[in-house]
């Protein structure tokens, strides 16, 4: 097991150094720098000068370098439009509602989503087993933006039972948190029934069976937990894509996220607040992948056996 976590652990790094050079390179070949596209242009002699004090004259591997090693002592430096700030704490100030609307949604959305797979395998080619199936199809194929102006149209223009946007009212979060639990509603009702329908087509259901166990028992001691296998594994990334914000329903429901502040640093060529929320939702990721390889292997010994034959 510790080889198999060694392994993981290297390539999670691998493959997070790859993808900070990457979001590096692209941003900076974007066109147009922090000091464009104002009003009133900046001369060159202070926009030199500009340039010189954030260190955007020195060649982009020095400047990759320097912010890395800041970044491996969580500094990720000042924002440009706004010098009185740090990046960490506008980061921090715009987690907050991204993990309340989108931790709210994943907790409201997974066990939901969950039931419906469940009796869809349990009632298979019956209504029950459609009516799951479509719900989740329209879960995963409709886009956010598209939920969350129906969400608006139906509860908040046709209803008036919700207010349409906004943040700091508990009850302006209902709308937002409704249309982030659509995609982790859907993703489990897929999941629970593929999971659910393996398991029992699975030749020691049939065993257990012909021993005379009763259906309930066959279903909630055995089929449960092996079927629970990967809809376990995949919590984690969901709720780390989830919980770290979704530009479309921040920016329909004009939530103070995550989301808006990486619209506006794109807008603003503001390169900290920009890569400092590229690489802390990108270093999520990869360990979330990386707990979730190790939870699959805890759940499922074979993994690791596999693992270290290889």
């Amino acid at each position: 097991m510790t080889g198999f976590i060694i392994r993981r652990t290297l390539s999670m790094l691998v493959t997070f150094i790859v993808v900070s050079i990457v979001i590096f390179l692209m941003m900076h070949s974007i066109p147009g720098g922090p000091f464009d596209g104002n009003e009133m242009p900046l001369p060159d002699n202070i926009r030199d000068r500009l340039m010189a004090q954030l260190g955007l004259d020195q060649p982009l591997y020095v400047q990759y370098l320097r912010y890395m090693w800041g970044a491996l002592h969580f500094d990720f430096g000042v924002p440009y439009q706004s010098p009185g700030e740090t990046v960490m704490g506008l980061v921090a100030h715009a987690w907050v509602p991204s993990l309340v609307l989108g931790g709210s949604g994943i907790i409201i959305g997974a066990p939901i989503g969950i039931l419906l797979g469940m009796a869809a395998a349990l009632n298979r080619n019956s209504w029950i087993d459609y009516v799951a199936s479509a719900l989740a199809t329209l879960g995963l194929t409709i886009p956010v933006f598209v939920t969350s102006t129906l969400l608006i149209l139906v509860f908040a223009v046709w209803l008036h039972w919700l207010p349409a946007s906004g943040w700091g009212e508990p009850k302006r979060w209902i709308l937002p948190i409704l249309a982030y639990a659509a995609v982790p509603l859907a993703t489990y009702a897929r999941y629970a029934r593929s999971a659910m329908l393996d398991t029992l087509n699975k030749p020691f259901v049939t065993v257990l069976r012909a021993k005379g166990l009763s259906e309930r028992r066959i279903i909630f001691q055995h089929v449960l937990r092996n079927s629970a296998i990967p809809m376990v594994t995949v919590f984690l990334p969901m709720f780390v894509g989830i919980a770290t914000g979704s530009i479309f329903v921040e920016a329909m429901f004009r939530v103070p996220g995550l989301g808006a502040y990486f619209v506006s640093s794109i807008e603003k060529r503001d390169y900290p607040l920009e890569m400092a929320l590229m690489l802390l939702i990108s270093m999520l990721f990869c360990i979330s992948y990386l707990l979730s390889d190790i939870l699959y292997a805890l759940l499922n010994p074979r993994i690791r056996v596999d693992g270290s034959r290889r």
